[in-house]
């Protein structure tokens, strides 16, 4: 009897630890550019084929983006800065996370490096509020910004909210209306009253040269040691929290929510044009890049450098080569976002807003089955 209960013991156990070792492979694995994402809740049926048509939805992303022959004359209302053929010495690449910039970059080394510096920054790193520095901008730089439609940018930002460490593991309601700061930390706190004692405390002395009021958290890695535990303590970078303040504003005040910071973003971005050393401005879509390919824009990189891309290493990407998996999205996050995104910054990158409502696309889709 009792090495019949040993037996059904260890089989129990066997099962259980399968179980959890399947369940580590499953969130564990990640991909390539920042796409991290978190285990997807099931859905259903229908859902899952409105997921499947929501792109062409979408009357003026289709319209906009069918119709595509170039990438460029479909950017939006800010015009580029053109630079003069052959000036370019430098280019600097920027983009929020989760836009494509890891590919971008990538694709741009492989054809330039070779003569031209590709750099994923400018005056700071190429996610984060830029600023007008000629010490840290260099002379004759092309840049480079690139976006994503804001509604799938932000889902992709809640599923990986890198540098975000108080917006992780949260339902998308809850993520997209939270304020988007975090508590200032006592070992910030305590470098500010260093800082402030030797007459540097209204200085860029924080990460990626902010000021103090500009940005929580002002030093790198602010937690002590073993804060998050044994268990993933890098989860999505939260060890180095990044919650940039209110753009320009003297107070530090935080954004409202993240929809409020990718707005004064966009706007940050687009004065680009006018920093020192600068001589080029070019944006552009995400999606337009994949739906277009990259030969146009290499094209350009070309005239604007004078350099001709590397014989074999570059490799353009074509119309619609890359195929990428839409994540699951529920359609009450689609329309809160259509109701709520600052769609006149939008339209200076060329995103307008969507002249259907998700729900009910989804309400019509089930009554036909």
């Amino acid at each position: 009897m009792f090495a019949g209960l040993r037996v059904f013991m260890y089989l129990c156990a066997v099962g259980i630890g399968t179980t959890m070792l399947s369940w580590y492979h499953v969130v564990t694995i990640t991909k390539n550019d920042y796409d991290n994402t978190m285990f997807a809740a099931p859905i259903s049926q229908t859902e899952s084929r409105f997921n499947q048509q929501l792109p062409h939805l979408n009357d003026d992303r289709t319209s906009n983006e069918v119709s595509v022959k170039s990438a460029a004359t479909t950017s939006g209302l800010y015009e580029f800065l053109e630079p003069q053929n052959g000036t370019i010495k430098s280019i600097s690449l920027l983009g929020e996370r989760h836009c494509g910039t890891n590919w971008i970059y990538d694709h741009l080394g492989l054809c330039f490096n070779h003569t031209i510096p590709v750099r994923r920054s400018l005056s700071r790193y190429k996610h984060w509020f830029q600023h007008d520095d000629p010490k840290r901008i260099p002379q004759h730089s092309l840049a480079i910004a690139m976006f994503r439609s804001p509604v799938d940018w932000t889902w992709a930002v809640k599923e990986g909210p890198h540098h975000a460490t108080d917006h992780q593991r949260l339902p998308w309601k809850e993520f997209v209306t939270k304020e988007w700061t975090m508590k200032r930390l006592h070992k910030d706190e305590e470098y500010k009253k260093q800082q402030d004692a030797l007459g540097n405390g209204n200085g860029r002395i924080c990460q990626e040269k902010f000021m103090y009021h500009e940005i929580r958290s002002c030093l790198t890695r602010p937690y002590p040691e073993g804060h998050f535990g044994k268990h993933n303590p890098e989860w999505f970078c939260n060890h180095q929290p990044f919650y940039e303040m209110k753009w320009n504003d003297p107070d530090g005040k935080p954004y409202a929510n993240i929809l409020d910071m990718r707005a004064d973003k966009i706007r940050n971005f687009m004065e680009i044009s006018t920093f020192s050393n600068v001589d080029g401005f070019w944006h552009y879509r995400y999606e337009g890049l994949l739906m277009t390919g990259t030969e146009e824009l290499i094209q350009k990189v070309e005239a604007a450098t004078g350099v001709k891309r590397h014989p074999t290493k570059c490799k353009i990407s074509g119309p619609n080569a890359i195929k990428k998996k839409r994540r699951p999205m529920d359609p009450e996050f689609f329309d809160y976002m259509t109701d709520n995104v600052d769609w006149d910054a939008e339209a200076l990158i060329g995103y307008h807003k969507p002249k259907f409502r998700a729900v009910e696309e989804l309400k019509k889709m089930k009554k036909s089955t």
